[in-house]
Protein backbone atom coordinates (compact mmCIF):
# COMPACT_ATOMS: atom_id res chain seq x y z
CA UNK A 1 0.00 0.00 0.00
CA UNK A 2 0.57 3.66 -0.96
CA UNK A 3 0.66 6.08 1.90
CA UNK A 4 -0.94 9.38 1.09
CA UNK A 5 0.76 11.98 2.30
CA UNK A 6 -1.15 14.07 4.82
CA UNK A 7 -3.66 11.10 5.59
CA UNK A 8 -2.42 10.90 9.36
CA UNK A 9 -2.95 14.67 9.49
CA UNK A 10 -5.72 15.86 11.91
CA UNK A 11 -6.54 19.33 12.78
CA UNK A 12 -5.74 20.74 15.21
CA UNK A 13 -8.39 21.92 18.11
CA UNK A 14 -8.43 25.58 18.26
CA UNK A 15 -7.85 26.39 22.10
CA UNK A 16 -11.29 27.11 24.10
CA UNK A 17 -12.21 30.40 23.88
CA UNK A 18 -12.74 31.99 27.34
CA UNK A 19 -16.22 34.01 27.30
CA UNK A 20 -14.98 37.53 27.85
CA UNK A 21 -15.55 38.71 31.33
CA UNK A 22 -17.99 40.98 32.21
CA UNK A 23 -17.40 44.17 34.18
CA UNK A 24 -18.44 44.39 37.80
CA UNK A 25 -20.30 47.42 36.82
CA UNK A 26 -22.39 45.21 34.15
CA UNK A 27 -23.03 42.35 36.69
CA UNK A 28 -24.67 44.51 39.82
CA UNK A 29 -25.87 47.67 40.12
CA UNK A 30 -24.81 49.52 43.10
CA UNK A 31 -27.67 48.53 45.15
CA UNK A 32 -26.65 44.82 44.91
CA UNK A 33 -22.77 45.67 45.43
CA UNK A 34 -22.29 44.99 49.77
CA UNK A 35 -18.33 46.04 49.04
CA UNK A 36 -17.95 49.36 50.86
CA UNK A 37 -14.59 49.75 49.66
CA UNK A 38 -15.77 48.97 45.50
CA UNK A 39 -14.85 51.80 43.15
CA UNK A 40 -17.14 51.29 40.71
CA UNK A 41 -19.73 51.97 42.67
CA UNK A 42 -18.41 54.13 45.24
CA UNK A 43 -19.92 57.62 43.63
CA UNK A 44 -23.55 56.57 43.40
CA UNK A 45 -23.03 54.91 46.83
CA UNK A 46 -22.18 58.31 48.33
CA UNK A 47 -24.72 60.24 46.54
CA UNK A 48 -27.60 57.81 47.49
CA UNK A 49 -26.30 58.77 51.34
CA UNK A 50 -25.87 55.23 52.30
CA UNK A 51 -23.97 51.62 51.59
CA UNK A 52 -26.20 48.76 50.81
CA UNK A 53 -26.41 45.84 53.56
CA UNK A 54 -27.29 42.34 52.42
CA UNK A 55 -29.64 42.18 55.15
CA UNK A 56 -31.97 45.41 53.43
CA UNK A 57 -30.27 47.76 56.32
CA UNK A 58 -28.49 51.14 54.91
CA UNK A 59 -25.23 51.43 56.58
CA UNK A 60 -24.10 54.92 57.02
CA UNK A 61 -21.08 56.68 54.99
CA UNK A 62 -17.50 57.18 56.55
CA UNK A 63 -17.48 60.79 57.45
CA UNK A 64 -14.82 61.32 54.48
CA UNK A 65 -18.19 59.89 52.21
CA UNK A 66 -19.99 62.63 53.91
CA UNK A 67 -17.68 65.53 53.20
CA UNK A 68 -18.04 64.29 49.86
CA UNK A 69 -21.72 63.98 49.21
CA UNK A 70 -22.24 67.46 50.39
CA UNK A 71 -19.29 68.83 48.17
CA UNK A 72 -20.92 66.56 44.98
CA UNK A 73 -24.56 67.92 46.36
CA UNK A 74 -23.39 71.61 46.30
CA UNK A 75 -21.88 71.58 42.86
CA UNK A 76 -24.57 69.44 41.15
CA UNK A 77 -26.86 72.70 42.47
CA UNK A 78 -24.89 75.14 41.44
CA UNK A 79 -24.24 73.59 37.84
CA UNK A 80 -27.86 72.30 37.46
CA UNK A 81 -29.27 76.27 38.57
CA UNK A 82 -26.97 77.63 36.09
CA UNK A 83 -27.64 75.36 33.19
CA UNK A 84 -31.44 75.24 33.44
CA UNK A 85 -31.42 79.09 33.27
CA UNK A 86 -29.23 79.69 30.39
CA UNK A 87 -31.62 80.26 27.32
CA UNK A 88 -30.42 82.43 24.44
CA UNK A 89 -32.41 85.31 25.17
CA UNK A 90 -30.60 85.52 28.77
CA UNK A 91 -27.18 84.61 27.51
CA UNK A 92 -27.93 87.87 24.94
CA UNK A 93 -28.82 89.92 27.85
CA UNK A 94 -26.01 89.03 29.75
CA UNK A 95 -23.36 90.00 26.81
CA UNK A 96 -25.02 93.44 26.51
CA UNK A 97 -24.58 93.81 30.14
CA UNK A 98 -21.42 92.74 30.13
CA UNK A 99 -20.63 95.16 26.68
CA UNK A 100 -22.54 98.43 28.89
CA UNK A 101 -19.75 97.47 31.71
CA UNK A 102 -16.86 97.45 29.80
CA UNK A 103 -17.94 101.01 27.99
CA UNK A 104 -18.30 102.11 31.19
CA UNK A 105 -14.91 101.19 32.39
CA UNK A 106 -13.23 102.28 29.43
CA UNK A 107 -15.10 105.93 29.76
CA UNK A 108 -13.55 105.57 33.53
CA UNK A 109 -10.45 105.06 32.48
CA UNK A 110 -10.03 107.60 29.85
CA UNK A 111 -11.27 110.10 32.24
CA UNK A 112 -9.09 108.94 34.86
CA UNK A 113 -6.02 109.34 32.81
CA UNK A 114 -7.10 112.87 31.77
CA UNK A 115 -7.23 113.36 35.50
CA UNK A 116 -3.74 112.00 35.99
CA UNK A 117 -2.39 114.12 32.35
CA UNK A 118 -3.97 117.47 34.08
CA UNK A 119 -1.99 116.54 37.88
CA UNK A 120 0.93 115.93 36.21
CA UNK A 121 1.39 119.36 34.40
CA UNK A 122 -0.26 120.90 37.93
CA UNK A 123 2.99 119.10 39.53
CA UNK A 124 5.12 120.27 36.97
CA UNK A 125 4.00 124.05 37.66
CA UNK A 126 3.74 124.08 41.09
CA UNK A 127 7.71 122.37 40.87
CA UNK A 128 8.75 125.48 38.43
CA UNK A 129 7.26 127.96 41.50
CA UNK A 130 8.86 125.91 43.75
CA UNK A 131 12.33 126.28 42.15
CA UNK A 132 12.12 130.12 41.84
CA UNK A 133 10.86 130.92 44.98
CA UNK A 134 13.68 128.49 46.23
CA UNK A 135 16.00 130.69 43.98
CA UNK A 136 14.66 133.99 45.12
CA UNK A 137 15.24 132.87 48.72
CA UNK A 138 18.89 131.86 48.25
CA UNK A 139 19.42 135.39 46.68
CA UNK A 140 17.66 137.29 50.06
CA UNK A 141 19.86 134.62 51.75
CA UNK A 142 23.03 135.92 49.91
CA UNK A 143 22.34 139.76 49.79
CA UNK A 144 21.44 139.38 53.93
CA UNK A 145 24.57 138.10 54.83
CA UNK A 146 26.73 140.40 52.23
CA UNK A 147 24.76 142.80 54.54
CA UNK A 148 25.42 140.91 57.34
CA UNK A 149 22.60 140.93 59.32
Amino acid sequence: MEANPGEDWAPQQQPRQRKARRAHRDLSSWEHCFNDNCKEHRWEKVDAGFYPRQVGEKGELSKNDRREQRKRKAVRIRLEGEGSEKTLETLETQISDLRSQLDRAAQIIVAKDNDLERLDKEKEKLQQAYNRWKQRMRQIGGMLWKEGV
